[in-house]
């Protein structure tokens, strides 16, 4: 069978082995996992994956929210059995958290998945996002008004946190379309089920979505690679932020000081950041407040943002705000 596959999809295959040798930067330690929902897009990752150059392993999440999630899940169970990917079902019940079931749903499945890919010396899990995600995640933050690191949208390596459980996620087929994806596994034969959330017009996403479908004009690739633009400026940016923060701010006692001479406002709002994330923890401060802060501070003015008292003038100067007095009844 893996044979066979592998001629039909040799075009696609060479594609996919030289984008995920692209992304490793060094040889992965353990075997590459593939998150699998039974859509077209899992469904041609696990057939990629299955006459790949790489050891595979394959997992698919039950959350309990659909009715037919059980039986879809079945059906990836039986397509590996076909192709010989050994895989495995994660079942689970999520309950709503202040995000929401998709958000609570995600965090979940992510964390199963870090525990699964431990226990089965998994070293990265590929996921299924592709071209047409990455325009529409670029597209919805654009609308957003996202700096470079929002319009970055979906990297090909990252290392997230669910749960206090960490797991590396690949993702090798951005330089496909969903189309080239939905054609990969119609050659191969095979059939995919359809999820009725992603026309649920309850979503941002579904709109966008729609948006591409009714824009032929707009080439899904040039917009991923806008985005891989992004993500290399970020990281240069960030790269130059590191050094300038090693030279320009010291630590006295509780109070930081920063030198702001002579800095690109982009570099003085990431270093104005990093002070204020040291001495919080908090890593969420963006948008306009932040603009406001850091234009009082260039005014010479005292002012204070979510708990940090910044002080301006040759150096600045951050410390944390006392505590608030609780009023007395």
């Amino acid at each position: 069978m893996k044979g066979e596959l592998r001629s039909l999809l040799l075009p696609e295959l060479r594609l996919f082995n030289e984008a995920i040798k692209g992304i490793l930067s060094s040889p992965l330690s353990g075997k590459l996992g593939i998150a699998v929902s039974g859509g077209s897009d899992s469904l041609a990752l696990l057939l990629l994956g299955a006459v790949s150059d790489f050891p595979v392993e394959a997992v698919t999440v039950d959350h309990g929210m659909r009715p037919e999630a059980a039986e879809e899940a079945r059906f990836v169970a039986q397509i590996c059995q076909q192709i010989g990917v050994p895989h495995q079902i994660l079942t689970t019940k999520i309950e709503a958290n202040g995000e929401g079931m998709q958000a609570a749903a995600r965090i979940r499945r992510y964390a199963l998945m870090a525990e699964w890919a431990k226990e089965k010396n998994v070293g990265a899990l590929m996921t299924a996002h592709h071209a047409d995600d990455q325009a529409e995640t670029f597209l919805m933050r654009a609308a957003r008004g996202s700096g470079l690191n929002g319009l970055a949208a979906i990297r090909p390596d990252v290392v997230i946190t669910a749960e206090g459980q960490k797991l590396r996620l690949l993702r090798p087929l951005l330089g496909f379309t969903r189309s080239a994806l939905a054609e990969i596994v119609e050659k191969a034969g095979f059939t995919f089920v359809s999820d009725p959330s992603n026309d649920n017009p309850h979503y941002d996403r579904t709109h966008f979505r729609r948006l591409l479908k009714a824009s032929p004009w707009i080439n899904r690739q040039h917009i991923a690679e806008a985005a891989r633009y992004c993500q290399q400026s970020e990281e240069a940016i960030e790269w130059i932020t590191a050094k300038e923060a090693a030279a320009r701010i010291r630590k006295k006692g509780e109070v930081l000081y920063l030198d702001p001479t002579e800095l690109p406002i982009e570099i003085l709002r990431r270093l104005v950041l990093r002070a204020m994330e040291t001495i919080t923890g908090n890593t969420a401060l963006r948008g306009s407040a932040l603009s406001r802060f850091i234009r009082s501070l260039q005014q010479g003015k005292k002012v204070m943002l979510a708990d940090v008292i910044g002080q301006g003038g040759e150096y600045w100067r951050f410390y944390r705000a006392p505590p608030r007095k609780k009023a007395v009844l």
